[in-house]
């Protein structure tokens, strides 16, 4: 006879999967039918009889035209140099973090953390602000250079934060013992550092590579006519020319590039597997370097300033009645901020609301996989770790068509068009890996044997939940809340494909602005991001007393 608990356990179970069929699974498969049928064709409304018009006309199309396969050599190197670029870039800061008392380090750290609450539409509309006002690399700003600038800026505390989780990870007793056995420093970073380091190196560009490759915000303000990428090109395919074929066929190639480096890094990760038995180091390495500690602390002080930068140069256009040629403002309003939320009056609420919808189902959908794998083992938890990174394949563009594509027709089409069901799902969707490992960081740091005596010793089952699993689960609760609100409250691509007009968000809104050259209404809105959004995010830093290792966001 089933007992009540594996009852609740097989609910629990069965509510995860559902979700996953249902707005993943079954959308991916109605998102490769639209590839190959040329028009949305939701797995709904498939019959046996359109078999005969399914075609990969439109993959031969793409593969056959400059204009359409250009965009696909294009992604790679934007993609690529960017990784490099921030890759490069963030090293000293990582290493600082990790191997030297720096001065400063907490607020450095809370200023590359906010770093993830400011999108790359802020940073382009800094840059934008400085050529129009100053006439500074106006020319350059439109351009491959301009565009690997602001997605470099903004991929920074994603690659610091890897980077620095690598660098904690060293067990560095073996390079104390490496030492004393005579190895030469070379030897030593060459067998042993390099080693250690190059697993969580690979996390750090697999991420940033990723994130990178569907980006369509910056693309769509920055980016020349001779260079396109992938997910600007099919998002003007499909929304100015209705040409559903060529844009889910584009978008059906940037899932295929993300999964093959996604795989590659699977067996890569799987082939360098270090460990020692001894645990982790009692005793963390430093480098008193006087002269590098000064050098480091200053290059890393010039970098954490980014996010401050933008907020004020932000804030002073916002409130600018006139700004063009001189150092600040020489009038200043409150009018672009009733101008701005006039025409968007529901922005704000709709961000909130969104947002923190996404944010309350997409924490609690995580603590499903998250709380069975860690009590059922690590097969459970390999797979769940393969749907996160299946998940990070799919740009929010992809994620966007893949629901337009299953939901967008006369049987459910009321979950796109009139509620804002879509748009939840896709930021719950795109964001559950933020919650999984926030989520997942904590467990690991509970004793397995709390669990245990809560199963033996506490008859309900719901009251176990309730008074013993989800107090220890709340630092992680926290965490993924404050990520998937913060993450979702700035997206542009998923938000842009499936909100209806009437819940029009400060991102969209904003981004409506500034390609309409009205650089102060943006600003306001874009500073009201800003205002939501760093609070939030110090405020984690404070409470949580976040490290780089607790902020995992694979």
């Amino acid at each position: 006879m089933i007992s009540l608990r594996q009852r609740f356990n097989l609910l629990l179970e069965s509510f995860f999967i559902f979700f996953i069929i249902l707005f993943m699974i079954l959308p991916l498969i109605s998102f490769l039918l639209t590839s190959l049928y040329g028009q949305p064709l939701s797995i709904l409304e498939f019959r046996s009889n359109l078999i005969h018009n399914l075609t990969i006309k439109y993959f031969l199309y793409i593969l056959n035209d400059p204009y359409y396969y250009d965009s696909i050599y294009h992604t790679l190197q934007l993609s690529v140099a960017v990784t490099i670029a921030s890759f490069l870039l963030a090293l000293p800061i990582s290493y600082g973090m990790s191997f030297m008392n720096i001065p400063f380090k907490k607020t450095i750290k809370s200023l590359i953390i906010s770093g993830l609450s400011i999108p790359g539409l802020i940073t382009t509309y800094t840059l934008i602000i400085i050529a129009t006002n100053f006439g500074l690399f106006e020319y350059q700003l439109y351009s491959f250079y301009g565009l690997m600038t602001v997605m470099t800026i903004s991929s920074l505390p994603f690659m610091v934060i890897y980077q620095t989780i690598a660098f904690d990870s060293i067990d560095t007793r073996l390079l104390e013992a490496a030492t004393v056995h005579g190895l030469s420093k070379l030897k030593i970073f060459r067998e042993i550092t390099l080693p250690l380091l190059m697993p969580g190196f690979a996390t750090s560009i697999l991420i940033v590579f990723l994130l990178n490759t569907g980006t369509l915000s910056v693309p769509l303000l920055l980016a020349p006519p001779n260079f396109q990428v992938i997910s600007e090109l099919a998002f003007v395919q499909l929304f100015s020319f209705y040409n559903w074929g060529i844009a889910s066929a584009l978008l059906v190639v940037l899932l295929l590039i993300n999964l093959s480096v996604i795989l590659t890094y699977m067996y890569y990760i799987k082939s360098k597997r270090y460990a020692t038995v001894t645990g982790k180091a009692f005793r963390r390495f430093r480098n008193d370097n006087k002269i590098l500690k000064v050098i480091i602390t200053v290059y890393s002080i010039l970098f954490s300033l980014f996010p401050l930068a933008e907020i004020f140069i932000i804030g002073l256009t916002s409130f600018s009645y006139k700004w063009v040629g001189t150092i600040f403002p020489t009038h200043f309003t409150l009018g672009n901020f009733y101008e701005s939320l006039g025409l968007y009056p529901n922005a704000i609420w709709s961000t909130l609301i969104l947002s923190g919808a996404a944010a309350f189902l997409g924490v609690t959908l995580s603590m499903i996989p998250t709380y069975f794998s860690w009590i059922y083992g690590l097969k459970l938890k390999k797979m769940v770790n393969v749907v996160i990174l299946l998940i990070f394949s799919m740009s929010p563009v992809i994620i966007g068509i893949l629901l337009l594509t299953m939901y967008d027709n006369s049987i459910t089409g009321w979950i796109i068009n009139s509620v804002p069901m879509g748009v939840i799902f896709g930021y719950v969707i795109g964001r559950m890996g933020y919650s999984t490992r926030a989520l997942d960081v904590t467990l690991s740091s509970i004793s397995k044997t709390l669990f245990e005596a809560e199963r033996l010793m506490v008859r309900s089952k719901f009251k176990g939940l309730g008074k013993i699993i989800i107090p220890l689960l709340i630092p992680g609760i926290v965490e993924g809340l404050v990520l998937v609100f913060v993450r979702s409250s700035i997206d542009y691509g998923t938000t842009i494909m499936l909100a209806p007009i009437q819940w029009t968000t400060l991102t969209l809104a904003s981004f409506a602005f500034l390609t309409t050259g009205e650089l102060s209404q943006g600003s306001a809105l874009a500073f009201i991001i800003i205002i939501i959004n760093i609070p939030i995010m110090l405020f984690l830093y404070s409470k949580r007393n976040i490290n780089f290792r607790d902020s995992t966001l694979a």
